[in-house]
């Protein structure tokens, strides 16, 4: 009889608990270093709970407490959802730092075989996952971690957990942070990509004046080198513009927190 009159006081705590957890789940789940196979599984449903319950002393009161099962796992769904699109705008910014590797990857050649056989493109170029270990490292380096904590934190007070609102100024947000991040790939790829377009007009004078000249297997090697020589003088100052994209992160998350208020 004690515990039954105790549950219709640990109902609300549940159901804040179970929001807490479908946000800071899809968050988890979104991001690149902890969705993937080298995390156990054990390990990442073991984050989420200790999040979900660091949550729950900061988050606002639900919107739904002591709701019905039906509108709580609507509720459940939104908050998951949630999480996935605050862990896009990482997503997307680390995608953008990779996207200007394969960028430099095929422009000076290490993409050639996919090129060549598009039916069997392959792994991607060794450039990309170069750039996409820099920007993860970077990440950590700048403590950029305990920030997205920070971020999520800020979520459930700004947004109250049941009550994140969908509409299209959430998806045109994420769409122009998409936009950014192509422009930045291609920042950050610009000085490789005007030292090889250098490189070949200069050598395409060159076969304009020698036309007997293997050109097309001339060009391939010398771009190669022109091409890793600029990325290789380029990287510290590389380095710089990644970690400035990545700063760019919070202020990301808090335009699409602020389309998720209803």
């Amino acid at each position: 009889m004690e515990l039954a009159s105790l549950l219709p006081l640990l109902e609300p705590w549940v159901v804040l608990v179970l929001l807490a957890m479908a946000r800071a789940g899809g968050l988890l789940a979104a991001l690149p270093s902890t969705s993937g196979k080298a995390v156990p599984r054990m390990v990442q449903v073991l984050v989420a709970v200790g999040l979900s319950i660091a949550l729950v002393g900061i988050a606002a009161p639900p919107v739904l407490p002591g709701a019905d099962p039906v509108s709580l796992a609507i509720a459940i769904a939104g908050e998951v959802g949630v999480g996935y699109v605050l862990g896009f705008v990482v997503q997307v910014t680390l995608a953008g730092v990779r996207i200007a590797g394969e960028i430099i990857g095929v422009e000076i050649g290490l993409s050639f075989s996919a090129v060549a056989d598009p039916m069997n493109p392959g792994a991607s170029t060794s450039t990309a996952s170069l750039l996409g270990h820099l920007g993860i490292q970077l990440l950590f380096a700048l403590q950029l971690d305990r920030a997205l904590l920070y971020g999520l934190g800020h979520s459930v007070r700004a947004v109250p957990l049941g009550g994140s609102h969908f509409d299209g100024d959430t998806v045109a947000a994420v769409s122009e942070q998409f936009g950014d991040a192509l422009v930045g790939a291609l920042h950050l790829a610009l000085p490789v990509l005007a030292t090889v377009l250098t490189v070949k007009l200069a050598l395409a004078v060159l076969a304009r004046f020698v036309p007997r000249l293997q050109i097309f297997a001339l060009a391939f090697g010398i771009a190669l080198i022109a091409g890793l020589n600029a990325l290789q003088a380029s990287l510290p100052q590389l380095a710089h513009s990644v970690a400035l994209q990545l700063q760019l992160v919070l202020v990301r998350l808090d335009r699409v927190i602020e389309t998720l208020q209803g």
